[in-house]
């Protein structure tokens, strides 16, 4: 189906987004890499609704767009606290269980849920399971805090980056451009409120090469969204969002490639099981 690939598509997409946030993580401010990220979004979502006539928003919807991006805001806050503080592939397989509120969604809708779904829905929990129970055991003290950190602030990422994607569905009915547009307001907003006002926060580190990786992280993302968002209108918002968890395959793998992560036995294990699980599900 057309709305399947889409979703694939937008895995691919959402993973090379995640990888262009971890590169500059610990070398420019957090809230720089939103601004930047969010900026190279913007003219995507503008020029596809200008292409295809597409840039109507329904007042209703507004609300949505806004909480939307908020969400989205703070997700991508602590996923990038999460880069800073682990490995870029386990940080990304535990931000994939983001997946189980859009299904969770889908069931309060009352739409079907096949076995299979469920099989594969038990899967990513014991995905996470595995992903944490290591680093939980690891040493006492600071060691097992900085252990434990990415993991946390991974799993929370995922909780608000599912609950964003629920609100912006539910808002997207009329322009998916218009509403992801819209979204990005309160992401400029904050960001650069916070930039030009908290103390200790500057652009300092930004340079040409940051400004282009990370805003054409923005605009990778901005494509996936425009897909996942048009595959969710077409199918079943739980099946596209298992699709779309899949977005952590393309992120280890660029992580192994340019940055050399090795990640223990384990954690390959975990991260297999996350996949298997999303794979059960549009078996």
């Amino acid at each position: 189906m057309s709305y399947l690939l889409l979703a694939l598509c937008s895995a691919c997409l959402v993973g090379i987004w995640k990888f262009g946030l971890s590169v500059y993580r610990g070398k420019v401010s957090v809230y720089a890499v939103i601004l930047l990220s969010a900026l190279g979004a913007v003219p995507v979502y503008l020029i596809l609704g200008a292409m295809q006539g597409t840039l109507e928003i329904d007042a209703a919807d507004v609300p949505e767009g806004l909480l939307g991006g908020a969400l989205n805001f703070t997700g991508t806050l602590l996923i990038l606290m999460a880069f800073a503080r682990g490995t870029v592939g386990v940080v990304a397989g535990v931000g994939a269980l983001y997946v189980l509120v859009p299904l969770a969604y889908s069931i309060m809708r009352g739409e079907e849920i096949p076995a299979t779904v469920t099989v594969g829905v038990a899967l990513l929990a014991a995905g996470l399971i595995a992903f944490y129970a290591p680093h939980a055991r690891a040493g006492a003290g600071a060691e097992r805090q900085g252990s434990r950190a990415p993991i946390l602030l991974a799993l929370a990422a995922a909780g608000l980056y599912g609950l964003a994607i629920v609100v912006l569905d539910i808002g997207s009915l009329q322009s998916v451009n218009a509403t992801l547009a819209l979204s990005q307001i309160p992401q400029i907003a904050l960001a650069a409120g916070i930039l030009l006002f908290a103390p200790g926060q500057s652009m300092r580190g930004v340079t040409g090469r940051a400004v282009a990786v990370i805003a054409g992280s923005g605009i990778a993302v901005a494509l996936g969204n425009v897909a996942f968002f048009t595959a969710a209108n077409e199918g079943d918002i739980g099946v596209v969002a298992v699709l779309g968890s899949l977005s952590p395959l393309v992120t280890a793998l660029l992580a192994a490639i340019v940055f050399k992560e090795r990640l223990a036995r384990s954690d390959y294990v975990a991260f297999a099981i996350v996949i298997v699980g999303a794979a059960i599900v549009v078996a």
